[in-house]
């Protein structure tokens, strides 16, 4: 994965090409995966979860991999998230579902891990999602999306507080674990920009949504030129 991610991009065209053997091969490994761990090390919820967050990811991949490279958004297939089975852990399920699953774990931040193959998703990692690091990974993530003005952006001046629409669709899910969208942000923003949102008296308003696809074909094959 790490040779076909470029700035939180994937190169959908080099992994249709030379990596999609591996991409089938994970997905054949995800379909008959039990949860359970090998018997000298049984999973506990970090393992899980790990598993249903590679679990998304690798099926929102599959499913832009299978059409690429006629498709520009994922908006152009319908059901994409919803009609669309895909094999997990011996359940066929849809991406929705495998969504839920994610959330039921009632941790936030997995929104900054989960892509749906857009422009305005949080940037792609080029690692999976391993149990034994997922805190630290989660934490890692969560800190750099928030301090990334593409998600977040304080303005002082204006008392403006614009955020990704990520955080309008599952709001909820910061409020139930954190008391307000504010309140989760004061964990994680950097000086100066803390002390500017502590102050308080911001107006809530979040950015619109870019649907195009998060390819980095161009950049790639640019970047890699031999």
């Amino acid at each position: 994965m790490r040779k076909n991610v470029v700035d939180g991009k994937l190169d959908y065209g080099r992994l249709k090409r030379k990596g999609k053997p591996v991409l089938d091969r994970y997905l054949r490994d995800l379909a008959k995966d039990d949860l359970k761990g090998p018997s000298w090390k049984p999973w506990d919820s970090n393992d899980r979860l790990a598993f249903w967050l590679n679990a998304y990811n690798a099926c929102v991949i599959a499913g832009i991999v299978e059409r690429y490279p006629k498709i520009k958004s994922v908006q152009e297939v319908k059901g994409f998230f919803d009609d669309k089975r895909w094999k997990v852990a011996g359940q066929v399920m849809s991406l929705n579902e495998i969504e839920k699953k994610v959330r039921s774990f009632r941790d936030p931040r997995i929104h900054f891990v989960l892509v749906c193959g857009a422009k305005s998703c949080p940037p792609l990692r080029p690692y999976a999602m391993m149990g034994d690091e997922l805190q630290r990974r989660l934490e890692e993530i969560t800190k750099k999306v928030v301090n990334d003005e593409r998600y977040v952006q304080v303005d002082a001046k204006a008392k403006r507080l614009r955020l990704t629409r990520i955080m309008s669709w599952y709001q909820q899910d910061f409020v139930d674990k954190y008391g307000s969208l504010e309140k989760f942000l004061l964990r994680y923003l950097k000086e100066p920009k803390c002390a500017e949102l502590a102050a308080g008296g911001y107006t809530i308003e979040f950015m619109s949504y870019d649907w195009a696809l998060n390819d980095a074909s161009g950049a790639a094959n640019k970047g890699t030129a031999r």
